[in-house]
């Protein structure tokens, strides 16, 4: 069936300007609101038995999640810490990251991460703690759609635990970026990115919010002045 290119250029065009809005400003944008790492790790202590592989198809990658949001407030991670596009591929069932959007358990215990996350409530989508062991890494890749060219939402990285510029790297558009742990980062997901663990115990804090203009106004409010 010829696909309605009318409507896939309608669409992206709006996407784009959101995203212009927010990234006129930078690549990788600071943000105010400061998540202490060591109150998230204290806060998630009794959650040990919880983590799960992270998509385990590629078990030799060692990172394990622990879902904020998911498609039903459960923590199974299936399919919420899967690759969401080998998954549909696989299923035939096509999600979005804006469906993760019912909080689980872990959102409910971790008060640390409530001044962050609570601007965009209404319009959270995937989220998920990450723990690395050394050698753990998501490899360079771009956020993409499965049925437009621009994602429907825009992304929120935020280095916890054992994330110093010797233990942990983000790199995006290919350069090391420094960061310092427990800041959220925005960062523009069209272009590549990838992280890697050089110790155990790392941890990480991703977050997918819906991209529409009242998002993007409070993501803008959020911005780090110097």
């Amino acid at each position: 069936m010829t696909s309605d290119w009318s409507r896939v250029q309608a669409v992206n065009f709006e996407r784009l300007g959101l995203f212009q809005q927010l990234h006129i400003y930078g690549d990788v944008i600071p943000l105010k609101p400061f998540v202490d790492p060591v109150h998230v790790s204290q806060e998630l202590a009794s959650f040990s038995e919880k983590w799960v592989q992270y998509n385990p198809s590629k078990s030799q990658n060692p990172r394990q999640g622990l879902s904020v949001t998911s498609l039903d407030g459960g923590m199974s991670g299936i399919p919420d810490l899967f690759s969401l596009y080998e998954w549909s591929k696989e299923t035939g069932k096509k999600v979005s990251e804006r469906d993760f959007n019912k909080t689980t358990d872990a959102y409910r215990q971790c008060s640390a991460i409530r001044e962050l996350i609570e601007p965009f409530q209404e319009n959270l989508g995937r989220c998920r703690f990450v723990k690395f062991a050394a050698g753990g890494h998501f490899p360079p890749h771009r956020d993409g759609s499965v049925s437009f060219q621009i994602p429907d939402y825009f992304r929120i990285l935020v280095p916890l635990a054992n994330t110093g510029p010797d233990d942990f790297h983000f790199v995006h558009d290919g350069r090391l970026v420094s960061t310092e742990p427990g800041r959220p980062y925005l960062f523009n997901a069209l272009k590549t990115h990838s992280v890697v663990s050089y110790r155990d115990d790392a941890m990480t804090l991703a977050i997918s919010v819906a991209l529409n203009q009242e998002m993007v106004a409070k993501a803008i409010s959020l911005f780090k002045i110097y």
